[in-house]
């Protein structure tokens, strides 16, 4: 898990460390062979729905031994090593966890219950995820690990119990401003938008404001943010030194992807957005 260097602003990089080659999974999976977009050397053909969604089947299966039931149609297809490297960089067994909109697949409060042993109460809004990521929670057999709520489109308060504090609030938000086509890597559907805001920094606002009160101290609130959503991060980072939070922000490299990684920390009493201030 060591720091492998920084980027030209100076945030620290991690590479992912639990990495999966095709040539691997092809040895074992040959039902993968006609997905590879090249055979020498194999790759898989990322155009493709169905490669990725096999793909990370048995991504998740073999590396994390878990068994997850993916939405076929229209809902992200998750990179549970990706998923893992967040958790890996940020979280400690035994913790307790809110994460924000756990999706179909549920694969962070998976890796998180399964490969830390965390409890987990899973946030969702739309029906159909719900009874995916239900699903997959009960295939696992982390039903005693994991609690899948229903949102009802709200973030925390009104969900969440008033007095469940937790040691992580995390997120990995869908960062898209208009549906995009093809439907490969995800959906489109409208609700997984995060646009609000001038410049989308809304749903991570409201993820801070609401969820500081469910919160131990010590504690962290945490998301991940694609290094394309320049503008952004800028606008969270202004916000973050606006109301005098301490915040740390690491990258993690998957290929030649880098998602940032935001860490707020509440390490004393701070009541700046009780339900008195808000």
């Amino acid at each position: 898990m060591g720091q492998e260097k920084f980027d030209d602003i100076g945030i620290p990089l991690f590479y992912v460390e639990r990495r999966y080659p095709t040539s691997r999974a092809i040895e074992l999976h040959p039902d993968l062979i006609p997905f590879l977009k090249t055979r020498d050397p194999p790759r898989i053909n990322k155009e493709s729905r169905e490669a990725l969604l096999l793909y990370n089947y048995y991504v998740a299966q073999d590396l994390f031994n878990l068994t997850i039931e993916f939405e076929r149609d229209v809902a992200i297809v998750p990179t549970p090593v990706m998923r893992y490297a967040f958790l890996q960089h940020l979280i400690h067994p035994n913790c307790s966890i809110i994460e924000l909109g756990t999706g179909a697949s549920a694969i962070i409060a998976l890796i998180a219950a399964k490969c830390f042993n965390a409890q987990v109460y899973a946030t969702e809004m739309d029906p159909t995820y719900i009874e995916y990521a239900k699903r997959n929670v009960s295939a696992n057999k982390l039903e005693n690990k994991i609690q899948v709520i229903n949102s009802h489109g709200k973030f925390l308060d009104g969900i969440i119990p008033e007095n469940l504090k937790v040691d992580f609030i995390i997120s990995n938000p869908p960062y898209y401003d208009k549906i995009l086509s093809p439907k490969i890597l995800w959906g489109g559907k409208k609700h997984e938008l995060v646009g609000e805001g001038s410049r989308g920094e809304n749903f991570i606002i409201s993820m801070i404001e609401e969820g500081w009160k469910y919160l131990k101290t010590p504690g962290c609130i945490a998301f991940i943010i694609p290094k394309t959503r320049v503008a952004t991060m800028n606008a969270i980072e202004e916000y973050l030194n606006e109301q005098d939070l301490e915040f740390d922000i690491i990258g993690i490299l998957a290929g030649n992807r880098t998602r940032y990684v935001f860490k707020i920390y509440k390490k004393y009493f701070d009541d700046r957005f009780s339900e008195f201030d808000i």
